[in-house]
């Protein structure tokens, strides 16, 4: 179903095309134009991942940003110049660096007019963002550290009979009580759908070894959620402008077509 939102006012088309450089505070690497140097400048690697909800954010409320994606060569040398040893980082067009994936969502969210105004409704949002962390660390910490055949056997069985199939039920049953017509919480868009959509996506898009891309079927709110966000015309624009040739950015793109 289309997405209902409040259209916030557009200044300009959301940025298309990422740019890789070694240190997002260099100034000497920056190819920015001189619009772009004064707006805001999202720095994470070349993958979804973290910063993807914050992209499709950025995406929805039109607003231009500076996409630069950091080589994994070079992170080495990057991180100590970071604020806290991680990514993503944002810098405001004020010169103000604010990190931390959830953070910086709500952030630019509030400008898309994704984030609710009610009390309740903002803390169940916030919430399925927390949950969405639970999952991705429940998937990533099944099979740590056994060899790859294990941990993949590890991973079929708790994604179908296990911890990870209970979880993605809870998230499923939760999606019923709270949210409706292919959101998480209420009728209209939030960042809760696109952070799920990021973090259930991710899941299956081969990134993790055991993880079957048919792994979702059986959850059809989680899926609702994903065709909702995925179908959106600005995030449907924003994949059919990525520059990057990875297949996973293709593989988001595709859940319109569940």
């Amino acid at each position: 179903p289309p997405h209902k939102r409040h259209n916030p006012t557009r200044s300009s088309p959301p940025s298309t095309s990422p740019r890789t450089q070694s240190n997002p505070y260099t100034k000497a690497n920056s190819h920015a134009t001189m619009s772009e140097a004064k707006g805001y400048k999202l720095t994470y690697f070349g993958l979804t991942g973290r910063g993807e909800p914050i992209r499709l954010a950025f995406a929805v409320a039109g607003i231009k940003f500076e996409d630069v994606r950091i080589e994994f060569k070079d992170w080495g040398k990057v991180k100590p110049t970071t604020p806290w040893g991680s990514l993503p980082v944002l810098e405001t067009p004020s010169g103000d660096i604010l990190t931390q994936c959830r953070a910086l969502t709500r952030f630019v969210g509030k400008k898309a007019k994704l984030y609710p105004s009610d009390d309740l409704a903002a803390a169940k949002v916030d919430e399925m963002m927390d949950v969405c962390e639970d999952l991705g660390k429940l998937v990533n910490d099944t099979g740590k550290g056994m060899e790859k055949a294990e941990k993949e056997k590890a991973r079929v069985e708790s994604s179908t009979k296990g911890p990870i199939a209970a979880f993605l039920k809870k998230v499923d049953a939760y999606i019923a009580k709270n949210g409706k017509d292919g959101h998480v919480v209420g009728d209209k868009l939030t960042i809760a759908d696109l952070f799920l959509f990021c973090n259930s996506s991710f899941l299956v898009c081969g990134f993790y070894d055991g993880m079957s891309k048919d792994v979702l079927k059986s959850y059809p709110n989680i899926q609702a959620v994903r065709k909702t966000v995925a179908s959106v015309p600005e995030i449907q624009k924003r994949y059919e402008n990525e520059k990057s040739a990875s297949p996973v950015f293709k593989f988001f793109a595709s859940a319109k077509d569940l």
